[in-house]
């Protein structure tokens, strides 16, 4: 195999798929990455098993084949090079020389042979799906994915296609996120969950102003972007039923001004219980008192902040962080928050028209007022 580069084209597309390489794994060749060549493109792939990575450029192939080559090794190489022409070359024992201008460097790669293949992905359920409307979703929704591996179902995005809609909803139990684009639509009806890392790459990955096409099988899902694909296994387990726990009515409700709730919540949240980070809301007519204490170490914080409120008083109490991971999420300078008694999830809305976030609500579970 033998091509020519310049090493900016080179390093740009390299770069795109490493993060796929993973940090740890009994699989050795995972560590690599493999390059092809043919027909005036290079193309380099990427895989951990559960997402496949590919990513290409326009290059001069002289004598096309393929091989696979240590990632990080050759990503380090690359990087520390100029904008120089780089050739590329690797012989029948897999042994690779790269040259350029200023020198050339030895490397040992390995045969394809061995090197996973590619998902094969034969699917007439597609859309087309603006990459900014993605984008604004993905990072609308993926912060509130749980970590836990032990509940597998709630460590991605459950999304739903329908004929006139489409939604994204993440969980950890905690809090909840529900988003819903009805500008995208599609000629079939599915449920699937994909993993966060595949919506981090594909997030990365998103040009302004353009758009791209996602295919879904059966066990997978493929962006298909201009200059790169991302294949991703779908988590193959039920989701819970989310709209179950979102209220269908509310008896109060509290509209305030984003910016200031959230500074507020920082400040009194620093006397909470490292522990349960609790922070008290205690809402009275058209005010709303935020306070925290730790007993241990006797520290106490007490503020009042104006907002819209005209029901019966009310005192709830959430952990600070899962409350200011939701509050920060949204783009609106007003929130609207409803709520029923202190024992139930509240909800959180925009409070001012927004396109992007006409269809977005949070739920956050309460925790018991500590006595």
């Amino acid at each position: 195999m033998n091509f020519k580069i310049e090493r900016d084209h080179f390093f740009r597309v390299l770069q795109k798929v490493i993060s796929v390489i993973p940090t740890k794994s009994t699989v050795e060749i995972l560590y690599n990455v493999l390059i092809q060549a043919k027909d005036s493109r290079l193309s380099i792939t990427a895989t951990d098993l559960e997402i496949t990575q590919i990513a290409w450029t326009d290059c001069s192939v002289v004598d096309p084949g393929e091989i696979t080559i240590p990632g990080k090794i050759l990503l380090d190489i690359i990087r520390e090079l100029p904008n120089v022409e780089i050739e590329f070359n690797a012989d029948e024992n897999n042994k690779i020389l790269i040259k350029s201008e200023l020198g050339e460097y030895k490397l040992s790669g390995e045969s394809k042979n061995e090197y996973p293949s590619s998902p094969q992905i034969e699917s007439d359920n597609k859309i087309n799906i603006s990459n900014d409307a993605l984008k604004h979703m993905i990072e609308k929704t993926i912060f509130a994915c749980s970590s836990d591996h032990f509940r597998p179902a709630l460590t991605g995005v459950y999304c739903q296609f329908f004929e006139n809609e489409y939604r994204m909803v993440a969980t950890d139990g905690h809090r909840l996120v529900k988003l819903v684009n009805p500008s995208v639509t599609s000629t079939f009806t599915k449920d699937i969950i994909i993993p966060t890392k595949a919506l981090n790459f594909t997030a990365r990955n998103l040009k302004e102003g353009e758009e791209h096409q996602i295919t879904i099988s059966e066990n997978h899902i493929l962006f298909e972007l201009p200059d790169t694909h991302i294949y991703s296994r779908i988590i193959k387990e039920s989701y819970p039923d989310y709209e179950r726990v979102i209220p269908a009515s509310f008896t109060k409700e509290m509209k305030i001004n984003k910016n200031d709730f959230i500074s507020s919540v920082k400040r009194v949240s620093l006397f909470s219980n490292p522990i349960t980070s609790q922070v008290r809301l205690r809402l009275e007519s058209n005010v709303l008192q935020v306070s925290a204490q730790d007993i241990e170490f006797g520290g106490e914080a007490n503020e009042h902040i104006p907002c819209s409120f005209e029901s019966e008083p009310l005192e709830i109490a959430y952990n600070a962080n899962y409350l200011l991971d939701l509050l920060r999420h949204f783009d609106s300078d007003r929130i609207r928050m409803t709520f029923n008694d202190s024992d139930s999830p509240a909800l959180i809305y925009p409070d001012e028209d927004n396109p992007r976030e006409i269809d977005l609500v949070m739920l956050i579970m309460p925790v018991r007022i500590n006595s």
